[in-house]
């Protein structure tokens, strides 16, 4: 089983660490139900992070992909997947490239957490890297199974 983490993963973690412990410091020294506001605001986003960031990425073997997002993780197996590809979604100031998956089902589900990010038309080298190993990965499952199809 490979794994694809996030760059992004340790940043988030400190982020929620911070957050978190203001949310708990906050507790401390409440004594009136409007001083559990800030802890509401800070402590829930940070206990979010703390816990979500070391599992962001995506875990890919022989049995398929399995991603893990902010608030959710779904998984496909090999025969769900009919393809895996870059995609580029254009912002206002940058672009970014995302692994995406196309669905035997016709659906696409783009692995937004993995998104590189960019300046201009050049393609960002780690998302290609990571759908290149996604699609090798697919077509080696495929040929276990007797599945020829590309």
């Amino acid at each position: 089983m490979h794994k694809r983490y996030n760059p992004w993963a340790l940043v988030y973690f400190l982020i929620g660490l911070v957050l978190l412990l203001v949310g708990v410091s906050g507790v401390a020294y409440a004594t009136r139900l409007d001083d559990l506001i800030p802890i509401l605001g800070a402590g829930v986003p940070g206990l979010v992070l703390t816990v979500r960031a070391p599992i962001y990425g995506v875990a890919f073997g022989d049995a398929g992909v399995k991603y893990s997002g902010l608030l959710k993780s779904r998984s496909y197996t090999w025969p769900e997947i009919q393809e895996v590809r870059p995609a580029v979604v254009t912002g206002t100031l940058f672009s970014s490239d995302v692994p995406e998956l196309l669905l035997a089902s016709g659906n696409i589900d783009q692995l937004s957490m993995l998104a590189g990010y960019g300046w201009g038309n050049t393609p960002n080298r780690r998302v290609e890297q990571l759908v290149a190993e996604l699609e090798k990965a697919r077509l080696s499952a495929a040929s276990r199974h007797g599945d020829h199809t590309p």
